[in-house]
């Protein structure tokens, strides 16, 4: 359990901390902010990339060396970024970091999904990403003001390292993998293509939003610091819906949780664009964050369901990663042809899509008696 939260704290934290690189970056290396965020989607797409690339093998090859070799080489390239100032060596290095943070997160993914009880390893996986991205978060202000961009690639660098002894334990989650069909049996390709159709809406549609929520406070009278003073209260409770969508597992069966939790979250994006209060700003970020921090549990354990062998988990969380790459820019496009409340009907609208998809694989749920 703690290897696969540690594994996905290595393949996640390029999509998590972009904010503290980026502004470091800019300040330390007078790079512009179309550059900073250039290095920053780089390394997400290429941790993205990899974990897809890397699916199909997942089966058959071993993940501990995997996760520990792709790890050294992303503590590697974190310490051989920290020496760089131009942009070019730099952009190389955040790619060679996200290849090594990419086979870690797929050797953990293939894990989580071999595992006896993907539900309940997943959702405390994701808690204790949570946590360590809340820590990284404060620890990487800290040093990046103290001892400028090189170290705060240097403390990722660290953690990553600290996180290998734990990865050891990788392969004693994989056992169930042995009591279900030939590993290499072709997947049914119309579930395939759902299932990543699905994790690409939840990536797309809500992904803008999360980029955003930030300026959408700041927009409305909300000082930065408390903004996020608010994020912190909201992913504490968004620890909570992890820990519940673990828990919950099949238990109301999945396309009724689902399609609830969908269509909520793309109703809190679209309160994002009418806000005029700070109370509802409030409001709507810890509903946006309970129901986002929920789904993301909630819906890789059931891309698990569909193939133990560990091939699938790591294309669909490689398909998300890839989408969010692009909130950013999309969310920019989006509120600079319209505006906050354009951002928030692109977002429901997505999410009721994913909605959508949910109905057909409901039905295969069913047949594997998860439904």
């Amino acid at each position: 359990m703690v290897a696969v939260a540690l594994g996905n704290s290595v393949g996640l934290l390029p999509s998590g901390i972009p904010a503290f690189l980026v502004g470091g970056v800019i300040d330390d290396l007078g790079f512009s902010e179309a550059q900073a965020g250039a290095l920053s989607s780089v390394e997400m797409m290429t941790v993205a990339v990899v974990s897809i690339l890397a699916a199909p093998f997942m089966a058959r090859l071993p993940v501990v060396p995997i996760a520990v070799g792709g790890t050294l080489l992303a503590v590697l390239f974190q310490l051989v970024s920290a020496s760089l100032e131009s942009f070019w060596p730099l952009c190389g290095a955040r790619l060679f970091a996200g290849l090594g943070s990419g086979l870690t997160l797929a050797a953990t993914t293939a894990t989580a999904a071999a595992s006896r009880s993907p539900d309940r390893l997943y959702g405390f996986a994701i808690a204790g990403y949570m946590v360590v991205l809340a820590l990284m978060g404060s620890v990487e202000a800290v040093v990046i003001d103290a001892h400028g961009i090189g170290g705060g690639y240097i403390a990722l660098g660290l953690l990553y390292l600290a996180a290998i002894p734990s990865l050891l334990w990788l392969g004693h989650a994989k056992r169930r993998v042995q009591n279900t069909s030939n590993p290499g049996e072709p997947l049914p390709r119309g579930e395939l293509l759902l299932l990543l159709g699905l994790m690409l809406a939840f990536g797309l549609g809500p992904g803008p939003v999360w980029a955003f929520q930030e300026r959408i406070g700041v927009d409305i009278g909300i000082s930065a610091e408390h903004v996020g003073a608010i994020f912190s209260v909201a992913t504490l409770l968004g620890l909570g819906s992890s820990l519940f969508a673990g828990w919950l597992g099949a238990r109301w069966g999945r396309r009724w949780p689902l399609g609830a939790a969908l269509g909520v979250l793309g109703g809190s994006c679209v309160g994002f664009g009418l806000l005029s209060q700070a109370w509802v700003y409030v409001s709507m970020m810890m509903l946006f964050m309970v129901l986002y921090l929920f789904l993301n549990t909630f819906l890789f354990a059931t891309v698990a369901l569909f193939d133990p062998a560990g091939r699938v988990g790591p294309a669909a969380v490689g398909a998300w990663m890839l989408v969010l790459g692009m909130g950013p820019g999309l969310g920019g496009l989006l509120v600079g042809v319209g505006s906050y409340l354009t951002l928030g009907w692109f977002a429901l609208a997505v999410c009721g899509l994913a909605g959508v998809v949910v109905i057909p694989l409901g039905r295969s749920l069913n047949r594997l008696g998860a439904g």
